[in-house]
């Protein structure tokens, strides 16, 4: 069975459902782009801004859960960011959250669909 992730429009997270992988199987994890990876292993993403109450909940999702769903980035004319799908659940660590979140991706989990 394939692993897949469901989110919704507006939210920064998305359901897990990978029952090979019990660690992220029926969870809510936040959700990260490919575009902000910087050579495969690090995340860095100046676009969040410490007051934002939805990007505050997904720093303590990474800290609590160490696990994140990266989304690929899709252009549209008049638009800056689309999704174009989920790409894998990877799990992180040594998340920061300063003048930008950075953490580390430690492992590629499963594919997504």
């Amino acid at each position: 069975m394939t692993a897949k992730a469901k989110g919704n429009q507006g939210s920064w997270f998305a359901e897990v459902e990978a029952p090979r992988h019990p660690e992220v199987d029926g969870k809510s994890l936040p959700c990260i782009w490919d575009y902000w990876v910087h050579g495969g292993t690090k995340y860095v993403d100046p676009g969040y801004a410490a007051g934002n109450s939805k990007a505050q909940k997904v720093v303590e999702a990474l800290r609590r859960d160490g696990f994140a769903v990266m989304r690929k980035r899709g252009k549209d004319e008049g638009k800056a960011w689309r999704s174009a799908g989920y790409i894998a659940v990877f799990e992180v660590a040594n998340v920061e959250f300063d003048e930008a979140l950075t953490f580390d991706i430690v492992r590629r989990v499963c594919e997504l669909r």
